[in-house]
């Protein structure tokens, strides 16, 4: 099981949608968005991180919102993706996420 976890982890990609999810639930229209890629791609990526349980999904009317799928494993994906992150980029990509969220106020 913790070789479908890290192999999920192993993208660009799925890192930056996992750290937009652990923010707050999003769709896949958001995070095509956030990520400048095509909706295929993006739920590829969603496919992977499902198979591997590291989000969960809902529908909600004709949306289907994805999460990480328990707070355990939000944990864990900070502590990763803390130690993953260079100190120098962390005020950067609070910023960014902090406006991401200004934007999505609007």
């Amino acid at each position: 099981m913790n070789s479908i976890i890290f192999k999920a982890l192993g993208s660009e990609t799925r890192l930056k949608i996992i750290e937009h999810l652990i923010i707050k639930e999003h769709n896949v229209t958001d995070l095509t968005k956030i990520s400048g890629k095509d909706q295929t791609t993006i739920s590829r990526h969603l496919t992977n991180l499902k198979q591997a349980s590291i989000i969960s999904q809902k529908k909600i009317g004709r949306n289907v919102i994805y999460a990480i799928s328990n707070e355990e494993m939000k944990n864990w994906l900070n502590l990763a993706i803390n130690i993953k992150t260079k100190n120098e980029e962390i005020p950067l990509l609070r910023s960014k996420i902090k406006d991401f969220l200004i934007k999505q106020r609007k």
